[in-house]
């Protein structure tokens, strides 16, 4: 990527990585249920999804191809049913504080999951990347050299803004310390995993 490209690709990302969306509310929702070191897990899933996101957008625009829009809204359904289930999971779930710190009601796996099928089922995100990305590609330059140009601000960026967003949460669950507080936290950052479903299906 030419240098006077990517010292305005730089401020622009990070704009709309810190403006609040599915992926940053669901950083600060799991920073409430899980903590941040948990939540790690998510990022990492949501890092590789937002990696295949901006890979295929790249490799779209450069072939002028489009997915056909029925399977992908099938594709969308199939992830917001599965963040609907991880809501229940919140929701049922008892909070519990160790002398280490938060103590997570979710699996590794589970965290990973989630983090990438937001990340892949995210529209806006989708529509941001095909909007956006071709402002900033060159067509005599290898396409290989972009995409890593790409990836490597658009990863970082979206680390750091995820990251603000969960130890946001995380404080705000260290001010909780009664047990129907933290409940209310749980039930909290379930409601915020229904309306990230609902993000994706619209």
């Amino acid at each position: 990527m030419k240098p006077e490209l990517l010292m305005l690709f730089i401020p622009t990302i990070a704009v709309v990585s810190l403006t609040p969306g599915m992926c940053m509310m669901l950083a600060f929702s799991l920073g409430i249920s899980e903590g941040y070191q948990r939540t790690l897990w998510m990022m990492i899933g949501e890092l590789f999804g937002v990696a295949v996101v901006v890979s295929i957008t790249v490799w779209l625009l450069q072939n002028m191809m489009r997915f056909d829009p029925i399977w992908f809204r099938g594709i969308m359904v199939v992830g917001a049913l599965y963040l609907l289930w991880v809501a229940r999971a919140l929701w049922l779930s008892e909070p519990a504080i160790n002398e280490g710190g938060l103590e997570g009601s979710l699996s590794v796996p589970t965290l990973v999951v989630l983090g990438c099928t937001t990340a892949v089922m995210n529209p806006k995100g989708w529509a941001f990347m095909l909007a956006l990305l071709p402002g900033f590609m060159v067509p005599d330059e290898p396409i290989a050299n972009q995409l890593a140009g790409f990836l490597s601000v658009i990863m970082v960026t979206e680390f750091l803004s995820m990251s603000l967003y969960a130890l946001s949460g995380q404080w705000l669950r260290k001010r909780m310390s009664t047990g129907a507080q933290l409940r209310w936290l749980n039930k909290l950052a379930a409601m915020l995993m229904v309306i990230v479903s609902t993000l994706v299906l619209f």
